[in-house]
This record gives C-alpha cells, sequence and structure tokens, in this order.
C-alpha cells in the first residue's frame, strides 16, 4: 500500500480504526504525545526524536534507542496492554472480514 500525498490542500479524510486502536491514540494524547496550542500543535520533542528514528529504520536505517531514564512503570504497562489490545483487535476485526481493514 502506497501513500500520495494530495496537493489540493488540507482536507479531512475517513479511516476506519479498532475501538482499542482510537483508545490507545486517545491516551497518548492526554500523556503529552503533543505541545502547543490547536492549530499550532506538534509532536513534542522526546517523541519527535522517536519518530525521526523510526522513519530511519522504514528507510532501511539502523537506530539504537537508550532509556536514559525510566517513567512511571504502571503507565509503561497500561500503554503496553493498550497496544497489545489495539492490535489484537485490529488483527481480529481484519482476519474476519479477509482483508485489511483497520490497523492497530
Amino acid at each position: 500500500m502506497s501513500y500520495t500525498p494530495s496537493t489540493v490542500g488540507p482536507r479531512l479524510v475517513g479511516y476506519q480504526l479498532a475501538s482499542q486502536t482510537y483508545e490507545y491514540m486517545m491516551r497518548l494524547i492526554d500523556l503529552g504525545v503533543f505541545e502547543g496550542a490547536i492549530g499550532d500543535m506538534k509532536l513534542t520533542e522526546q517523541v519527535a526524536k522517536v519518530v525521526e528514528a523510526l522513519h530511519q529504520v522504514l528507510a532501511g536505517g539502523e537506530v539504537s534507542i537508550e532509556t536514559t531514564h525510566r517513567g512511571n512503570p504502571d503507565i509503561v504497562n497500561e500503554l503496553r496492554r493498550r497496544l497489545e489490545a489495539a492490535q489484537a483487535e485490529a488483527n481480529e476485526i481484519n482476519k474476519k472480514s479477509g482483508f485489511y481493514v483497520t490497523l492497530s
């Protein structure tokens, strides 16, 4: 699957999400994945570094990530559980549909 950005300008699109994926994403927002005012939001500096590392991996590169200060273990475990639940739900939906419907 390939994505080519439109040159038409800003627009909304609808995309199906598994409910657990939506809840995971909303929790990331609650925890501060973005900063700034509405209309001027961006990833926090720390998250942007992780996303840049992801881009390098997806482009065939290799990265090294080190945790220098551990976060709240309860939140880390909660996020891990939420992601696992989102993946399981999306995979079940896709399997029952017989094709790619939603993401996790």
